[in-house]
């Protein structure tokens, strides 16, 4: 074979082994790069619960960033009284059109955005109303995700600590929701009610490699049984049932970034 061919066939060869190389080179490194945990992820019902507990409170006991909005909506009414029906969707937009919205910077108080609101003390999950709970890790993925289903509850009372909902989620007194209502007092009055919370889930996401929690959700759905009193136009409705369902959600978006050292906070 000639000379010249034999030495271009090496350089082609050359080439082919140094792509080659760089290939196994990058295999390497991706699998140097594999995502490492920093704490065990929680697998059973107990454990995932304790484990969102101690995030939430950690999250208290640090003082992160945390940003905090709240989206709420009012549907399915269902009354004897047509007008009423028909005046429900004017209550409840304009009771619930408002979309709420509150941060605090790292280092402040978490106290009044993140559960208990109101309180130093973190909210807590309870064994006995949680009715499911389970994980999802993508091990691609940088964070996993944890999600924990509710029993129903009737009434649940703010900060109450026998109540799943009330020990996690912010309650509004009877008499702010029924003042709420009084804005439309032209419209139509409700002296009280019942509130079923027919369903509530908790959705944290947690950083694998730092063990942060840093974003917490809770959604819940509630069934609101009450009479209303009609007025002016609705006066002759006299005083009926009324019946409809309310759904709110609260996202908690935490930031563990100290912006005076430019470091994550462990």
């Amino acid at each position: 074979m000639n000379k010249k061919y034999i030495r271009v066939l090496s350089a082609i060869l050359a080439v082919f082994l140094m792509f080659s190389l760089c290939s196994c080179g990058d295999t390497t490194a991706s699998e140097d790069d594999e995502i490492v945990y920093a704490a065990a992820v929680p697998q059973t019902k107990t454990e995932i619960i304790d484990k969102i507990n101690s995030l939430i409170a950690q999250v208290k006991e640090s003082k992160p960033a945390v940003s905090y909005s709240l989206s709420q909506k009012a549907r399915n009414a269902e009354c004897e009284n047509k007008d009423i029906k028909s005046a429900f969707k004017t209550v409840a937009d304009y009771i619930t059109d408002e979309s709420f919205g509150q941060s605090t910077k790292y280092g402040e108080s978490t106290k009044d955005i993140f559960p208990l609101m109101g309180s130093d003390n973190a909210g807590v999950l309870q064994l006995k109303g949680v009715s499911a709970a389970y994980v999802t890790d993508n091990k691609d993925d940088e964070k996993y995700t944890l999600v924990v289903k509710l029993y129903p509850e009737k009434n649940p009372e703010d900060g109450a600590a026998d109540s799943i909902y009330g020990s996690l989620y912010h309650i509004p007194a009877d008499k702010d929701i029924l003042t709420e209502m009084g804005k439309l007092s032209s419209i139509l009055t409700a002296e009280s009610y019942d509130a079923e919370y027919v369903s509530g889930t908790v959705k944290v996401i947690v950083d694998k490699t730092t063990d942060h929690l840093v974003k917490l959700e809770l959604s819940r759905d509630v069934d609101v049984t009450t009479e209303v009193t009609g007025h002016g136009s609705l006066e002759s409705v006299g005083t009926v049932p009324l019946t409809f369902r309310y759904s709110s959600t609260s996202n908690y978006d935490i930031e563990w970034d100290n912006p005076d050292t430019e470091a994550i906070e462990k």
